[in-house]
């Protein structure tokens, strides 16, 4: 997943990968080896939501921070090291699409089993906590992955599946103004991981779930309909 023009990614995930780099460089850690090292720590961080606890929801944000800070580490230690691999590439997109589903399921049991009955002053089903964060996890699967489906089912128009949403949505739009609404954009995945430990920090979990629970559906079905409508009815 590239990103690494959004402000929060070049700033904050890019800026800690190099800082891990400048450590982990000079050490025989290899990077395949790395990205499985941050791929368990996602798992672990997004499992300790579960517990709903203030302080280790906190610590589960930073680590989820610090995990996708060293996303970026091996890749900068692969071409330092010339030791880039299909492999590591492999490795890097399965940890995405099992702890990215994985984080959110757990942010909404978590919230269920802290047994929050009322959301925005009206009383709800707990279970509902559940299936936001089900469907929150489903949704950034769905948008992670519509870009390659398109491109399979139409190679004629494939889109650049590295730039993200501005090779599709923004792709007719000002790129320079798209990338700056991007960078406001909550749904952006960066985005989105920088403000886990400020809502945890708030105490505020049960509205971060039930914000990206909706969100990133809608943000799922507009990308099919944008990508289905790209897609040319007939043979040509």
């Amino acid at each position: 997943m590239s990103e690494d023009e959004y402000f929060t990614a070049k700033y904050v995930f890019v800026g800690l990968g190099k800082v891990f780099a400048r450590i982990l460089i000079r050490t025989p850690i290899t990077p395949n080896q790395l990205t499985i090292f941050w791929g368990a720590l996602m798992v672990v961080c997004s499992l300790a939501f579960v517990l709903h606890d203030y302080y280790i929801s906190i610590l589960a944000g930073i680590g989820w921070v610090v995990a996708y800070a060293l996303d970026e580490t091996d890749g900068m230690i692969a071409r330092y090291k010339n030791m880039r691999s299909q492999r590591g590439k492999y490795y890097d997109m399965v940890n995405h699409r099992v702890t990215y589903p994985l984080m959110m399921f757990c942010i909404g049991f978590g919230v269920y089993r802290s047994g929050r009955d009322v959301l925005l002053g009206m009383s709800v089903n707990p279970l509902w906590f559940v299936i936001l964060g089900f469907l929150a996890g489903l949704g950034m699967i769905i948008i992670m992955d519509l870009g390659e489906c398109y491109n399979k089912s139409y190679p004629e128009g494939a889109v650049d599946n590295d730039k993200g949403s501005r090779a599709v949505e923004g792709k007719n739009f000002d790129q320079k103004k798209y990338l700056l609404l991007m960078n406001l954009n909550p749904l952006t995945f960066t985005n989105m991981l920088c403000l886990i430990p400020i809502f945890a920090l708030l105490n505020l979990m049960h509205i971060f779930i039930l914000f990206y629970g909706v969100m990133y559906v809608l943000g799922a079905v507009a990308r099919y309909v944008v990508l289905a409508r790209a897609i040319p009815p007939r043979l040509e």
